[in-house]
């Protein structure tokens, strides 16, 4: 080879070597589990969203509609289409368990949004959180102050779903401790409006004596809120107390319809799942649960509620409280 020949297969390897290193980096994308259609999981898949387009990720998004065996068929999509990573927002933890076991053995990331997970061999990124059992124990907090001696029916969403049954142990330990309330039923109304107002319109008629009524989610309060009404009984003598600060729930506390609510943000939540996932992903370690902060609302601090629309405003919160956790 002569000498001309030697000097342009160099500077040819050189510039090879050059496009590598300045190639762009692999375009990442996620896999997203809702675990079913209630508004909230519709809203923290935005926030969620929003984040993965501020980063360029793209993201494949699955609903299980409430099935363990739709569930694991969505999982084993994801896994097909070898995703960077998985959020699952399962609907008890088990099905984290079961989700972390296959993710696991093929490497793939999976974080738990909102769901815990099971004892066993499988691991996740990290439990993304809200305290579900202190909610339950701010919750008997409120009745207390507001209600004190007075008879409780609490109408819950799906008991086995891991934020569900914290909550409610919170709630019943509290009330026990304090001593001021007395549990009348725990009716599980599975986070549909129809069961809650079916339950609501039985429990009027079966003669059993409450003035508080807990919901487990606005959505569902919305529906008690209206049979209530029609019966001529909101705030006369029932009161209605839930919990997310929703859209429809902080209209509710400032026409006096509900009494109080805990602002507790899926859209934050969705936006501090990608977040948790991302930085993963990019090699960071992440804390192996992530507790996000809830505010308890009436008409007097209903401005402090946050937003489930999240916004860039709310993404640099939560990017700052990953920097603030050591997460850079």
């Amino acid at each position: 080879m002569s000498r001309g020949m030697k000097i342009i297969c160099a500077a040819g390897l050189v510039l090879l070597v050059a496009a590598g290193a300045f190639a762009a980096p692999k375009a990442l994308k996620f896999g997203y589990i809702m675990p079913g259609p209630d508004p909230w999981y519709g809203y923290a898949k935005d926030g969620f969203l929003f984040a993965a387009a501020k980063n360029n990720v793209s993201v494949a998004v699955v609903n299980s509609d409430y099935d363990q065996q739709k569930e694991l068929a969505n999982l084993d999509d994801l896994i097909t289409q070898k995703v960077d990573g998985i959020d699952l927002f399962s609907f008890n933890p088990d099905g984290v368990q079961i989700g972390a076991q296959k993710a696991n053995k093929l490497q793939i990331p999976l974080l738990a949004e909102m769901s815990a997970i099971a004892k066993g061999p499988g691991t996740v990124v990290s439990d993304v959180e809200f305290d579900w059992y202190k909610l339950g124990v701010v919750i008997a907090d409120t009745i207390a102050k507001l209600h004190p001696g007075e008879r409780v029916l609490e109408i819950t969403g799906l008991v086995g779903q891991g934020p569900v049954d914290l909550y409610l142990k919170g709630m019943q330990a509290r009330m026990k401790e304090l001593g001021k309330n007395t549990l009348v039923g725990i009716q599980p109304a599975d986070y549909n409006r129809e069961k809650a107002m079916n339950i609501m319109q039985n429990m009027l008629q079966s003669g059993q004596q409450f003035t508080v009524v807990h919901v487990g989610n606005e959505d569902m309060a919305m529906g008690v809120l209206q049979v209530l009404k029609d019966a001529g009984k909101l705030n006369n003598p029932i009161h209605v107390i839930s919990n997310n600060g929703s859209p429809e729930g902080l209209e509710a506390i400032r026409s006096g319809d509900l009494e109080a609510t805990v602002s507790t943000s899926p859209g934050v939540e969705g936006l501090v799942c990608f977040e948790a996932l991302y930085r993963h992903v990019q090699g960071k370690k992440i804390p192996a649960q992530v507790m996000i902060p809830m505010i308890p609302i009436d008409k007097t601090n209903v401005a402090s509620a946050v937003a489930w629309k999240v916004d860039d405003n709310a993404y640099a919160m939560v990017r700052k409280m990953f920097d603030d956790l050591g997460v850079k």
